[in-house]
């Protein structure tokens, strides 16, 4: 994923109503298309991608035959085409039943995060190791809600349905969301979930302050005022022109990045602790 490239955000919305999987048909399936999806999944880790398209239509077809051939995952099989989130509320059905086999939850794992990265909905793999299958759980996917009468750019885990929509927006709504703009440049970073339930101690953990500029987020964080003065001590001690040690900022700056995100915001600079 390049992150030039244009950022899609899917908008999150109620869970389409799903029929019944039927899991003898995926059984069945499952059996007949074994080797063919291993063997992807087995050049995918050797080569240390994602899976390729071919891979991830054939689990889409397994996948399909829980919900009959009208079904978004039957239509992605045939196709290699379909929307994310129709996709997605189809597969966390049989990702989140019970009596769905290990070996198939894995498959989903692959297809989910085959999507989200060629779609580019996603923040990548950082969280996931890379020897073991991806987990839908550990991967965060930019999603559009809308609080009012404005939309929010927001990351949740991808195990997460459209139908947890509704939960998430009343959890923002108590954190004051749309007036937090403290917040709003929390949720903007890449490693943050609005998914987590302890977001409030998460975020009143990490932020530090705001600034009007990022010169007075940098002279505040190091201290450079003192720096100032010890340096006019010592060069006014030695009847030295003041000008003869020179701080040098843009180096100063580069070590506060280092232990802080500086998020431009609406007009402010919000410090986060990484």
């Amino acid at each position: 994923m390049n992150e030039h490239e244009p950022q899609r955000v899917p908008e999150a919305r109620a869970a389409a109503g799903t029929e019944t999987p039927d899991l003898r048909r995926l059984e069945v399936s499952t059996r007949r298309f074994t080797q063919h999806i291993v063997d992807g999944i087995a050049s995918a880790r050797e080569e240390r991608r994602e899976i390729d398209d071919t891979t991830a239509r054939c689990i889409a077809h397994v996948l399909g035959r829980a919900y009959g051939r009208e079904s978004a995952l039957a239509d992605y099989g045939r196709e290699g085409e379909g929307q994310y989130l129709s996709l997605r509320d189809e597969y966390l059905d049989l990702y989140g039943t019970p009596d769905t086999p290990i070996l198939v939850k894995e498959w989903i794992g692959w297809f989910g995060t085959y999507l989200v990265q060629r779609g580019n909905l996603g923040t990548g793999r950082r969280f996931m190791n890379e020897h073991q299958s991806p987990k839908l759980e550990q991967l965060l996917v930019r999603t559009s809600i809308r609080i009012a009468d404005e939309r929010y750019t927001v990351k949740i885990p991808a195990n997460l349905d459209s139908g947890y929509e509704d939960e998430l927006i009343e959890q923002l709504k108590e954190l004051d969301l749309p007036d937090n703009y403290a917040l709003q440049a929390f949720l903007s970073l890449p490693d943050v979930s609005a998914g987590t339930s302890d977001l409030r101690a998460g975020f009143q953990e990490s932020f530090v302050n705001e600034y009007p500029f990022v010169e007075d987020a940098v002279r505040d964080l190091a201290d450079v005022d003192s720096l100032d003065l010890a340096i006019y001590e010592a060069t006014e001690s030695r009847s030295l022109p003041h000008e003869t040690v020179q701080i040098d900022y843009a180096l100063i700056e580069e070590h506060v990045r280092e232990a802080y995100d500086l998020v431009e915001w609406k007009g402010y600079i919000y410090v986060f602790h990484k």
